[in-house]
Formats: structure tokens, sequence, C-alpha cells
């Protein structure tokens, strides 16, 4: 099989790397081109080193920009027409809105590939006049990858449970969660004391991990003062924030200072590559609040496989992710609510263990990226059938 994966950014963000390794490990058996977003002039791409180490094969000459802009959008859907007659891919795999109003142009004047839209937002597919233009122009298939994706996606397109109608036909439809790479997020692969260590951990100190991009809407505020109430309770809990932000400094170590944390609190900052899961495996829990860029939460996956059993907030797709009681905790996004998981998390070592060992479980069961990756192959099919079937009585199409 052919495939085009397109992704209008160049950032190593959000989806990028769900993205880049499902074309990544597609290209063991099928013949698979990635393309991303142009950086801007003087900057190098944050994309592209991690495209070259995985082998896929990718071509330099699009912009793909983030946002839509008439110029760059005109001069891409003209190259990606020229590309699509060159190479004639079977599958055109749209990973972001832009991408996605790119491909639904040149798809629609050449006829050539049918469209497949992954949607990694929370609520599904956009419901917006642009969104529902570009859908309506070209869309072959739609991925999900969470149930309340699936159930807003219904509900603003209407459907059924395998299919979301656009333009009065059925295009088919399914959910397939993220998956991670569970050889590498296996905690026995790493040595838990060396970890610990490096992150100046003591024996019998109980770090709660939380890792993700230091912003305002993560509500890095209601964390601390939690922490806050539980230190003189829980004299071994110590906090340690993995990742960075350009308001690190207001949102994260001013509060820390100011509430005399100092010594509660580690923030080893943003670690790359193994540094990172090496530092998961110095943790014993973890915590995570609201999603951010990549809907489909990756980092609370990529804990969960690691056995850290986390304290999760109320959000989707967190209570989808996280069975309350069984694979970590669901607390309420208070102050009081957080505080009281937290406690039982840090206080309670046969919790921890117990939890740990349903969200190891969960992780096996439920996030192996070579089965989901299979998944998307296997409806790849599903919509080149659906597709050619719509072709065949002369149905609206994608085409």
């Amino acid at each position: 099989m052919k495939i085009l994966h397109l992704f209008a950014n160049w950032k190593w963000t959000g989806p990028a790397d769900p993205a880049l390794t499902c074309a990544s490990l597609q290209s063991r058996a099928h013949e698979v081109l990635f393309l991303s977003g142009a950086s801007p002039q003087g900057k190098p791409s944050a994309i592209l080193p991690f495209v070259q180490e995985r082998g896929v094969q990718t071509l330099a000459d699009f912009q793909l920009s983030k946002h839509a802009r008439f110029r760059a959008n005109r001069a891409d859907v003209a190259r990606l027409v020229d590309l699509l007659r060159e190479r004639r891919p079977d599958i055109v795999h749209c990973h972001l809105e832009n991408d996605h109003r790119v491909a639904s142009l040149a798809v629609r004047k050449t006829g050539i590939g049918t469209l497949v839209r992954t949607s990694y937002d929370i609520f599904g597919l956009s419901g917006g006049f642009r969104t529902r233009r570009v859908v309506g122009r070209a869309m072959d298939g739609l991925i999900v990858t969470g149930s309340q994706a699936f159930q807003s996606t219904l509900d603003t397109y209407g459907g059924s449970s395998s299919s979301v109608s656009v333009r009065g036909y059925a295009v088919p439809m399914t959910l397939i969660e993220n998956g991670i790479d569970l050889a590498r997020f296996d905690i026995s692969r790493y040595d838990r004391a060396a970890a610990r260590e490096r992150l100046g951990l003591k024996s019998g100190d109980v770090a709660v991990g939380v890792v993700a991009r230091v912003q305002t809407h993560r509500r890095f505020e209601l964390l601390l003062e939690c922490v806050r109430q539980l230190a003189p309770r829980c004299p071994r809990l110590r906090l340690v924030v993995i990742g960075r932000g350009t308001n690190i400094e207001r949102l994260l170590h001013e509060p820390v200072r100011a509430m005399g944390l100092g010594e509660v609190v580690i923030s080893p900052g943003y670690l790359p590559g193994d540094e990172y899961v090496a530092a998961l495996a110095g943790l014993d829990a973890s915590v995570f609040l609201v999603p951010g860029s990549d809907g489909t939460c990756r980092a609370l996956r990529e804990q969960m496989a690691m056995g850290l059993p986390p304290v999760v907030g109320p959000r989707q797709p967190l209570p989808d992710i996280v069975e309350e009681n069984s694979s970590g905790l669901v607390a309420d996004e208070t102050v009081e609510g957080l505080t009281r998981g937290l406690q039982r998390m840090v206080e309670d070592a046969g919790l921890r263990q117990r939890l740990g060992a349903g969200a190891a479980s969960a992780a096996r069961q439920r996030f192996d990226v070579e089965r989901r990756v299979a998944d998307v192959v296997s409806f790849y099919s599903m919509a080149l059938a659906s597709a050619a079937e719509r072709r065949a009585r002369g149905s609206p199409s994608a085409d």
C-alpha cells in the first residue's frame, strides 16, 4: 500500500510523535512518505531530525504551516497535485486541520487518494464552518482517539456506531487509542536507584511526578497549593516536575520559593529521549490534571506503562484512560479533592503497588503501539472499500 502522511507543523509537539510513529511502523511493510511543515527562516525544524532518525522518507518541498496562509496553501496544493499524480498514493492520511485543508483541495482536483483524517482533539472533529467545508470537500475516513471525541463528533455531524455523516453519506469512523512503545517504557530496563540518585531523591522519599509543559492552563497553582498543604502531613513527599515553558519562572519557581517548598519540589526541567524515560523509573506515582496540546495524553500513558499509579483530574479523556481505583485515582479538580487523592497515594504503599500493577496491565492491554498501528492499516482498508463503493453507486464522494 502507498501511504502519504501530512503533518502541518514543524515543531515536535502535540500529536507529532503518534503521527510519525504511525508512519514509521507502517514503513516496514508499506511505501510511506511523511511530509511536515517548513520551519521559519533561520530556525531548524524540530520534527525533521526525528523523521530522519526513524528512517521515514520525506520531502522538503512543502510549507504546511500550522495555520492557513493563502499563498503558502495555494503553493502547497499545487505541489501536492503534482505529487499525487506522480506517486498515486492509495491513502492520504491527514493529522491536522491545515494539512487536511490542503489535501482536500488536491485530492478533490486529482481524484487520487483516499483521504483519512485523524482528529486528536479531546472533543473530536470541530463543527465550525471552516472545518465542515474541508470535511465536505474530501474525507473518506475518520479516526478519533477517545470515546468523548467519538460521541462529540456524532453529536455534531450525525452518524452511527461506525460512521459519521458527511454531505448526506456515511463516512467510516473508528476509535483507535494512541499507542506507545511498551518495550521502551518498560521499567525493568532502567536502574531505579541510579534514577533516584540523579533526581536527588533520598531513601524513603515518595516521588510524585508531573510531566507537562509549564503553562497557565495546566493548573500548577492548584497542584502547588495541594503540595503546600500536604508537606507538613507527608514530610517524605517530593513533587518532581519534568517539563519546561516560557513562563516556568512565574508559574513554578517563584511560587515554590514563596511557599517555602524548595526542598519538596524538584525541577529537573525538560529531559530528552532516554533521560526522560530513565527519570520515570525513579518515581513512585504521577499526577496529571489537564490535557495539553496532545489530546491523547501520551505522557500519562507512558507513565502508566512504567507502572506509575496516577492521580488524574476529571477532565476528559483522563477518566477514560484511568479506571478509578483499578489503574489510578480520579480526583476532583479542587484543592480538597486533589489533596485527598495525593495523600492517599503518598501514604499508602500498598495502594501504590496495587494501582501501579493495574496501570501497567491496562497499558499492556490498551496502549501497544504495534497493535494500534495495525488497527489503523485495517481501517485504511475499510475506508478504501467504502470510497470505492460510493464511486460505484455514483453517490457523493470526496473525490
